[in-house]
């Protein structure tokens, strides 16, 4: 009676360990982004595993505000190095056009962060098992390149 007393009270905690969302052991990431010393209002940044590298991580988060953040869940694995990736898109003035039924609006939008930053970007971070992991993105766009 002993024994089978026990194996009950064993029984949830071992359901409790094979439930673990986070079998990668990957932790929390946060950070700021400004475009020309402002804060990005809003856009995303992606995380992306280096050729070569496993297991293969692509995870990301939305921007707002100048800020980003990633919980351990989603966030990147300790100690592999990592692509990062910034978007941003704003509507171009003068390009929304709704439809007679008013259940379609198409608009028109361009990426304000150069493809430096994106498409060609060459940033990379680096994830530690110390905390915080917080990373900051200085952006300067392609008028404020060109001064």
């Amino acid at each position: 009676m002993k024994k089978l007393f026990f194996l009950l009270l064993l029984l949830p905690s071992l359901f409790i360990g094979c439930n673990n969302n986070n079998p990668q052991g990957r932790v929390p990431v946060s950070g700021e982004i400004t475009l020309d010393g402002k804060p990005l209002v809003q856009g995303n940044i992606l995380f992306s595993s280096l050729p070569g590298l496993s297991p293969v991580v692509a995870t990301g988060s939305p921007i707002k505000n100048g800020t980003f953040s990633l919980p351990a869940e989603q966030g990147l694995i300790p100690d592999q190095e990592y692509l990062v990736q910034i978007r941003s898109v704003e509507e171009i003035p003068g390009t929304r056009k709704e439809a007679d039924n008013l259940m379609e609006t198409t608009v028109e939008t361009r990426d304000i962060i150069p493809s430096q930053y994106n498409d060609e970007s060459k940033e990379t971070v680096k994830a530690t098992k110390s905390y915080p992991n917080k990373f900051r993105f200085d952006l300067k766009s392609n008028q404020q390149n060109a001064e």
